[in-house]
């Protein structure tokens, strides 16, 4: 018996020797392309977008929600939770620049665009020290790339890190990396099991646009003899192609204006002498398979919201009324069902944020939690 041995893509995590750090995939682009497919799939950015509102829930209260985390940037409590639940629906990973000030408190904090974060080198125990942050890592430059320690709130770390610096005035503080696959050096995105499934239903809805712009579907063919003998020259060419031209606008004209997909006009020698002969109108039909498309589109659909952690379809849209009835119960068990799905991560984040919380100048004695997206009285007895 032979074995077949099938190359499955890996994600790699290679040592970018010119950059110092340790490139997302070989082509250093891993972030990139996985929140492009997202993008690009109606299905995938719809279920990231149902997935952060339940780790956000309601939020966490009128007044806490509008507690500003990061004044130079305007940005308030409710803003980070959404940018880090963001960044932990679609990366499973998450990178915070946080600044000290000299009482060893958290003077502010904000997300980094994930996509331009990397990890620097590691020393002998596996530990790498400092964040590596570039706009533009498909053309980096040393001189585009700035270095940021990782988080320590130890008050010895961040002297070391302050006088290594030239004092507080030049520290560019510390950033603190969450990763959900903490045996990997960057986690893998939540749809990359379904990167295919992503990019096939971008693909698919690419394919129907184009036959609808560009293809020959909707088109009426309208086959005629030839218009302008042979033979003809001078002022009878001329008027023959005059004719050749009234009669191609008679006909687009008759044929009416709800006929977007345009007219073909085609000549060539029939046989025969009748009318039926001399003529031909045939409407080209539409080669897109409606019921493979259908069969196709549902397939990779599911996929995907498998990967948003079994995010029921009827959350998304659905034309299924029988979900409306019995006072809407169908749809209340689908969000008990998906706020219990979505714990792990909802946890996840009401911990970075209260951990930070804890350890600003301002804000240390407040402890958040998201306000449920259903009643208690539905979470605990469905029924």
């Amino acid at each position: 018996m032979k074995t077949l041995l099938i190359d499955v893509w890996k994600r790699l995590t290679p040592w970018s020797k010119s950059a110092d750090i340790f490139a997302n995939d070989t082509d250093n682009a891993y972030p990139e392309r996985m929140d492009r497919l997202i993008n690009n799939s109606v299905t995938a950015k719809s279920a990231a977008a149902i997935m952060v509102q339940y780790l956000i829930g309601k939020g966490y209260g009128e007044k806490n929600n509008n507690v500003v985390v990061n004044k130079n940037k305007n940005l308030k409590l409710i803003d980070f939770a959404d940018d880090v639940a963001d960044d932990i629906v679609k990366q499973r990973g998450v990178f915070i620049h946080v600044n000290w000030n000299a009482l060893y408190k958290i003077s502010d904090f904000s997300v980094l665009p994930y996509e331009w974060c990397r990890i620097g080198k590691t020393d002998s125990n596996d530990y790498a020290g400092k964040i590596a942050v570039c706009k533009e890592w498909l053309n980096a430059k040393r001189s585009g790339i700035q270095l940021i320690d990782v988080f320590n709130p130890r008050k010895k770390i961040i002297d070391a890190q302050v006088e290594k610096a030239g004092g507080w005035e030049n520290y560019k503080g510390q950033v603190l990396f969450i990763n959900m696959d903490t045996k990997l050096i960057y986690p893998l995105s939540r749809i990359d099991s379904v990167a295919d499934d992503c990019d096939s239903e971008a693909q698919a809805a690419t394919y129907k646009n184009r036959l609808l712009r560009k293809g020959f579907f909707g088109n009426t063919l309208v086959v005629t003899r030839p218009l302008v003998g042979e033979g003809l020259n001078g002022k009878a060419l001329i008027d023959a192609e005059n004719e050749r031209e009234e009669f191609q606008r008679a006909i687009k004209e008759s044929l009416g204006a709800e006929n977007t997909g345009g007219v073909l006009c085609l000549e060539m020698d029939f046989a025969g002498e009748k009318l039926d002969d001399a003529i031909l109108i045939k409407q080209i039909e539409s080669k897109i398979d409606d019921e493979l498309f259908s069969y196709t589109e549902g397939s990779v659909r599911e996929n995907i919201l498998v990967a948003f952690n079994n995010l029921p379809s009827g959350l998304i849209k659905t034309n299924d009324t029988s979900l409306f009835g019995n006072s809407g119960e169908a749809i209340r068990e689908m969000k008990r069902m998906y706020w219990e799905n979505t714990s792990k991560e909802r946890a996840l984040l009401t911990t970075i944020i209260n951990q930070l919380l804890e350890k600003s100048q301002d804000y240390g004695s407040l402890k958040v939690e998201p306000l449920k997206l259903i009643d208690d009285a539905t979470l605990s007895n469905p029924e």
